[in-house]
């Protein structure tokens, strides 16, 4: 609907996406729902296809490090939710093949894209707050809570037994919106 991506060029890049998941109803009625031909209950196959570069990966963090492998053996370039792993070990292993599969890989920081945060960024940047000596961080909902708006998320991002918890979903949005401003 937008014409593609912007490339730094100017040229424009039409994606064509390939939505994968584990229920098939859910996942024809998301791509009727957004006009998206192209899903499947087959990792292998999207990742067969020739014509998918990119492989994202949103799933639970549990989950990911064995798809994302996959996607690297596969000669996908790989952009993958916070965190990689659920260890640092897991997280290097990945990052080590990536590199020697040469394909280019990213992790999602886009909190930092937060109108709030970036100028919150342009207020430190021209010195409003002066000179800062410690920062205090209160949890607050970037997920809505379903009372006036529709939930963002299902409830696992918060339940550590089901592959969330505060500390793998929310502490590396924390840490990275604290690490860039």
């Amino acid at each position: 609907e937008q014409g593609g991506v912007a490339l730094s060029d100017g040229e424009r890049v039409l994606l064509r996406p390939v939505l994968v998941g584990r229920s098939a109803a859910r996942l024809e009625a998301i791509a009727a729902r957004h006009g998206i031909p192209d899903w499947t209950t087959d990792l292998a196959a999207a990742l067969a296809d020739d014509g998918t570069a990119v492989y994202f990966d949103a799933q639970t963090t549990s989950a990911r490090v064995a798809a994302v492998m996959r996607a690297v053996e596969a000669g996908k370039h790989v952009y993958v939710e916070k965190p990689t792993a659920e260890t640092t070990d897991d997280a290097i292993a990945l990052a080590r093949a990536a590199r020697e599969a040469g394909v280019k890989n990213g992790v999602v920081a886009d909190k930092l894209f937060l109108p709030g945060l970036l100028k919150l960024r342009r207020l430190i940047d021209g010195g409003f707050f002066g000179r800062i000596l410690s920062v205090r961080g209160e949890f607050g909902y970037w997920v809505f809570e379903g009372d006036w708006q529709a939930a963002q998320r299902p409830s696992w991002n918060y339940r550590a037994e089901d592959g969330g918890g505060i500390v793998l979903d929310m502490f590396p949005h924390w840490a990275y919106v604290l690490e860039n401003l």
